[in-house]
């Protein structure tokens, strides 16, 4: 494995934890203010959050392999990884709200307070190769 690689694993690991924390914050929070429910709708919302982090991290782990011996395969790596993340959040939320009957605030609240988890997981930016 790459050293690219070992930090894009160490960097989604990191940020997969902060996000589901994120989503457990919002979801305790709706247990105690409004019950379970919204708690559980919350808990929904962060795993889209979640399921789009992995979307990308395996479509910029796919398009740093395809890159190396075709650029446009690379960059077309890409384009699938953000048109999925596009598609697949509308319809998990429309999921969750039409055929779950979760709370669509509580749905969206999870979602975004489990986004900010990018705000926490910025990389040095003295990252180096080790001597090895």
């Amino acid at each position: 494995m790459s050293y690219a690689a070992k930090v894009l694993l160490g960097m989604t690991r990191r940020l997969l934890t902060i996000q589901a924390a994120l989503a457990l914050l919002a979801a305790g929070t709706f247990l105690v203010l409004r019950g379970w429910e919204p708690a559980l709708a919350a808990v929904f919302g962060g795993a889209i959050a979640l399921f789009n982090t992995l979307v990308s991290a395996q479509r910029l782990a796919r398009a740093s392999e395809s890159a190396a011996s075709d650029l446009k395969r690379g960059m077309m790596e890409l384009f699938i990884g953000a048109a999925i993340r596009f598609l697949a959040t509308p319809g998990l939320i429309a999921v969750g709200i039409v055929f779950l009957n979760l709370d669509p605030v509580a749905i969206i609240v999870g979602f975004g307070v489990a986004q900010v988890g990018y705000f926490f997981n910025s990389a040095p930016s003295h990252l180096q190769k080790p001597n090895s």
